[in-house]
């Protein structure tokens, strides 16, 4: 048996794995009103994908020492996938590739990783510091459940405000420009992240959040 022929057999099948959970999470990213105008030029560029992978890799190696370690990589990331795809953006585009779409980007395609953990539960600790994808629904969910249990807190903080927590993410902080406009990530999605952690505790994580909240759904 050819063993080097063998492991570059088995490095190819893991790219070609890696393809299919980047689509599935790209697919999510631009899906309907996210991203709106032509976007299939969007899945052949390679530095995005590049740029996600070692995101993806740095969890699976439980590289991240702490949430704040974590999350100046994870803008990082999604700084880098925005600059990338934009630049590259046809002349017939009609939109641009926002932090909004990055953090589905990125957060669904660990999502997907993070199945891995049906049938390899050590698995699980790599994902502590991961967030809980973003999108219209979650938003609402999170402003509806954290306003009935945190009121008090939630009159202080912009919680209360539905007009400003719910709001359409649009270009939200990426505005129409192709250079870094961001070095941390939008008061509010800093402010879905924090309020997601309030409401799980210690003992589930965000992302796991955003698998029980879709279950739920599904059953009414």
């Amino acid at each position: 048996m050819d063993f080097n022929n063998l492991k570059y057999e088995q490095e190819k099948i893991l790219d070609k794995i890696f393809d299919f959970l980047y689509g599935c999470a790209l697919h999510d990213a631009v899906l309907q009103r996210a991203f709106i105008g032509k976007k299939a030029w969007i899945g052949e560029l390679k530095e995005p994908k590049k740029e996600l992978r070692k995101y993806i890799e740095k969890v699976m190696n439980k590289e991240f020492e702490n949430q704040d370690d974590h999350d100046k990589f994870f803008i990082k990331t999604a700084n880098t996938i925005c600059i990338e795809i934009n630049k590259e953006k046809p002349a017939d585009a009609k939109d641009v590739f926002s932090f909004g779409n990055a953090q589905k980007l990125i957060n669904m395609a660990v999502k997907h990783v993070y199945s891995f953990c049906f049938y390899d539960q050590g698995l699980r600790e790599a994902f502590r510091y991961c967030h809980c994808p973003l999108d219209s629904i979650m938003v609402n969910e999170v402003w509806d459940r954290y306003g009935k249990r945190f009121k008090k807190k939630a009159r202080k903080e912009r919680l209360h405000d539905r007009s400003f927590f719910c709001k359409s993410w649009g270009n939200e902080g990426q505005e129409g420009n192709t250079q870094p406009v961001f070095f941390e990530a939008p008061d509010r999605y800093k402010l879905f992240q924090d309020a997601i952690k309030e409401l799980t505790g210690e003992e589930l994580y965000p992302l796991e959040f955003d698998y029980l909240v879709w279950k739920e759904k599904k059953n009414v």
